[in-house]
C-alpha cells in the first residue's frame, strides 16, 4: 500500500466531510439554531460560571424549580451510580467558593461547589482550564474528613477531559491514595446535563436554557459536529488504520508545528510591531526554567510565558498549565490589576491562560484560531497598565 497516497485520499475526504459540516453550520446560524447567550456573553471559559451554574442545579432550592432531581440525577449519571447519600427531610445547602480557612500547610483555601447536609458532603474542584494549587486535593480532602467523617463525603476532580490531579495538588499521591474521583465534562457532565434536560420536560425555560449549556460544552469539548459526520470520520479512521497509525506516531511533531506556526510566529510579529523584544530561546525542553519572554528597553522587568514548576523537566510537560506574568525585580511594586494572582515569586501578579496546555490534541483547534489572539489581548492589558511605551 503507497501510505502517502493513503495519507492523501483520507485527508481530501475528510476535507469534504469538514466542508459539509461547514456548510450545515452556516444554515443553522441563518436560522438561528446555535444562538447562544453562553457564548455571546463570552463565559464559557470562565470556571467560576461554570460553578455557579452546576451549584444552583445541584441545589434542591435553586431557582430551577425542579427540586432534588437535578442532584439525584448527578449521582446517578454522572457518578455513576453511586448510591444517594441525602435523606429527603434533611437541609441542603449548595454554594461555591465555599471558604474552609486560611491556607496552612494541608488545610485551607476554597472549595469550589460544596453541597452539604448535617451529615455528608459534595466536594467538587472544578477545573476548565487553570493549574493546581499546591495540596489543593489533599486539603479539601482533608476537610471533608475533618467536617464529615472519613465515610461521610465524596471529593470530585472535574476536568474537561477527565484528567488526573497534578502531583502538586495531590502531594504525589494516586487517586485512590487521595480518595478522589475523576468526572469529565466532555461525558459526565454531558451526559447528566442531558438528563436534566430531560427532567425539565416542562419547564421549557430551565429545558432551553440546559441545551445551551450542552451546547457550550460540546464546543468546548470540540464535540459540537454533527453526529453523522461524526460517525462518517470515525469509519474513514476504521478504514485507514496505518493513517491514523502514522498520525498519532507524528503528534507531538504536529503540535510543534501549531505551536510554532499559530502561536510563536505571531507573538514574535505582534512583538516587532510594538517595538518589543521577544525572547523564546529559553523554550527548550532541557532549560531548568524556560520562558518565552517580553522585554522592552528601558524597563526593567519582562512579560513571560511559563508552566507550573512541576512541568518544566517533562519531555512534554512544559506546555502544560502554562500562566502569564510579569517577571521584575523592582522593590515594592504593586500588583497589576488586569493579572489574577499574586506570589512572592512574582508580586506584580500571574494567572492561568485561558488555554493553558498546549500539547494535547483537544487543544489542536484552540491553539490554531485563538491562543494567540487571548495572549496578545492579555499582553496588551498589561502594557497599558504598566505605562510602558
Amino acid at each position: 500500500m503507497d501510505t502517502e497516497l493513503d495519507i492523501q485520499q483520507f485527508f481530501q475526504e475528510v476535507a469534504s466531510i469538514c466542508a459539509l459540516e461547514q456548510a450545515q453550520q452556516e444554515e443553522r446560524n441563518r436560522k438561528g439554531e446555535n444562538y447562544n447567550l453562553f457564548s455571546i456573553l463570552n463565559i464559557e471559559r470562565y470556571e467560576l460560571k461554570h460553578s455557579a451554574l452546576i451549584a444552583n442545579l445541584l441545589d434542591p432550592k435553586g431557582s430551577h424549580g425542579c427540586g432534588d432531581a437535578f442532584l439525584r440525577a448527578f449521582f446517578e449519571i454522572a457518578l455513576k451510580g453511586t448510591a444517594y447519600p441525602f435523606e429527603s427531610s434533611t437541609p441542603l445547602d449548595s454554594r461555591t467558593e465555599h471558604y474552609t480557612g486560611p491556607i496552612a500547610g494541608d488545610t485551607g483555601g476554597r472549595i469550589d461547589i460544596l453541597v452539604k447536609s448535617s451529615h455528608y458532603g459534595l466536594i467538587i474542584e472544578n477545573k476548565i482550564y487553570a493549574g493546581d494549587q499546591d495540596k489543593q486535593l489533599i486539603r479539601y480532602d482533608n476537610y471533608g474528613k475533618e467536617i464529615f467523617g472519613a465515610d461521610g463525603y465524596l471529593l470530585v476532580y472535574l476536568t474537561l477531559y477527565g484528567y488526573d490531579a497534578s502531583k502538586e495538588s495531590t502531594a504525589t499521591k494516586s487517586a485512590e491514595e487521595v480518595g478522589y474521583l475523576r468526572l469529565s465534562y466532555a461525558e459526565d457532565i454531558l451526559r447528566w446535563l442531558e438528563q436534566c434536560a430531560r427532567l425539565a420536560y416542562d419547564k421549557p425555560l430551565v429545558r432551553e436554557s440546559l441545551n445551551q449549556y450542552i451546547r457550550t460544552i460540546k464546543q468546548l469539548t470540540y464535540q459540537d459536529m454533527n453526529e453523522e459526520n461524526i460517525q462518517q470520520i470515525i469509519d474513514l479512521a476504521i478504514d485507514h488504520p496505518e493513517v491514523v497509525a502514522t498520525l498519532s506516531s507524528k503528534r507531538d511533531a504536529i503540535a510543534e508545528g501549531i505551536r510554532e506556526k499559530y502561536i510563536f510566529d505571531k507573538l514574535k510579529e505582534y512583538a516587532d510591531q510594538k517595538g518589543w523584544l521577544y525572547d523564546d530561546s529559553e523554550s527548550s525542553y532541557n532549560e531548568e526554567e524556560p520562558k518565552i519572554r517580553f522585554r522592552k528597553e528601558g524597563w526593567d522587568g519582562s512579560i513571560i510565558i511559563s508552566a507550573d514548576s512541576e512541568n518544566k523537566k517533562s519531555n512534554y510537560g512544559w506546555w502544560m498549565n502554562l500562566w502569564i506574568g510579569i517577571d521584575s525585580k523592582v522593590t515594592g511594586a504593586k500588583k497589576l490589576a488586569c493579572l489574577e494572582k499574586q506570589s512572592p515569586e512574582y508580586p506584580m501578579g500571574w494567572e492561568y491562560l485561558t488555554t493553558p496546555n498546549w500539547y494535547s490534541a483537544e487543544n489542536f483547534p484552540a491553539m490554531k484560531t485563538s491562543v494567540a489572539e487571548e495572549i496578545i489581548n492579555k499582553l496588551n492589558e498589561i502594557i497599558e497598565e504598566l505605562g510602558v511605551k
